[in-house]
């Protein structure tokens, strides 16, 4: 196979950053060329992972430096051998052949198979694919959406930190939707998107503070996040300030540049800081 189709099949399932990865950080492609193919085999026979994952993705796409020709059986043999170990990019690579249809037939059972033990084993594009997959069902392959396996994969990658997957998966708790209702759940879930800043995050979370959802009521809290939220809240924080005490606005633009300067960040915030907190005011 000529490098650049390699390449173009490679970029498609590169290392992305997960504990299990076997070249993050590495230029796989390279790697994968220069290889010793007879020495990585002989390493492949004796059990290392990695020296297997290279076996396995020459055998399965072609190794034309080491003069190795594709061999589906073999590939798949050795990619498997690899994601026994922990490999997570062994099963990727697997995945991403059976759905391409690359060295082997395109076959969507082993598609979501491997795909799945990939997303299980922490490789964080596999995951995004599996959730996506299930969400929005697949006609070109034959599988259709299942939302009982959506909400299973959208968990794990909100697990993970996906702020997009901890924002849908508090939705869904806040409304009952595939799950049952859990207001408690819902803010548990939105606010490991405001600690890892994210501004929409915070906004939603405001909500659930200024309305008692799940939680007392917390107009102070409300209007910090809403202000941390920076422009997507700043409607909603006009309208709440609406029912506030000066004193208590006071108080939340004080936590507000608090919580920022606990975390190194800044934002551009109400009132220019006119509060630091403990509450003092500013010349």
């Amino acid at each position: 196979m000529p490098k650049w189709l390699f390449l173009l099949i490679l970029l498609i399932f590169i290392p992305t950053a997960s504990a299990e990865l076997m070249f993050e950080g590495e230029n796989v492609v390279d790697i994968f060329h220069a290889q010793d193919f007879k020495e990585n085999l002989i390493k492949a026979k004796n059990g290392d992972a990695r020296a297997q994952y290279l076996v396995g993705a020459a055998y399965l796409h072609g190794l034309d430096d080491a003069q190795v020709q594709v061999d589906p059986d073999k590939g798949v043999f050795w990619l498997k051998k690899a994601g026994e170990q922990g490999a997570a990019e062994a099963y990727d690579d697997l995945a991403v052949s059976y759905r391409e249809g690359l060295g082997v037939e395109r076959d969507a059972g082993k598609w979501q198979e491997y795909l799945a033990k990939a997303a299980e084993l922490g490789k964080l594009d596999a995951l995004s694919e599996v959730t996506a997959l299930y969400r929005d069902g697949n006609p070109k392959m034959g599988v259709d959406k299942n939302e009982k396996k959506y909400i299973y994969w959208l968990r794990k990658e909100a697990e993970a930190g996906s702020v997009t997957s901890i924002y849908n998966l508090s939705r869904r708790y806040r409304l009952g939707l595939g799950v049952e209702k859990d207001l408690k759940k819902a803010l548990e879930w939105i606010m490991r998107g405001v600690q890892r800043n994210d501004g929409m995050a915070k906004a939603y979370a405001a909500e659930f503070f200024e309305n008692g959802l799940g939680t007392e009521k917390d107009l102070v809290k409300a209007y910090m996040l809403y202000d941390l939220s920076t422009g997507i809240g700043r409607e909603a924080k006009q309208e709440l300030a609406k029912k506030m005490t000066d004193d208590q606005i006071k108080e939340a633009i004080a936590r507000s540049w608090q919580w920022q300067m606990e975390r190194g960040v800044v934002h551009p915030s109400s009132e220019g800081y006119r509060y630091r907190y403990p509450l003092e005011e500013s010349d």
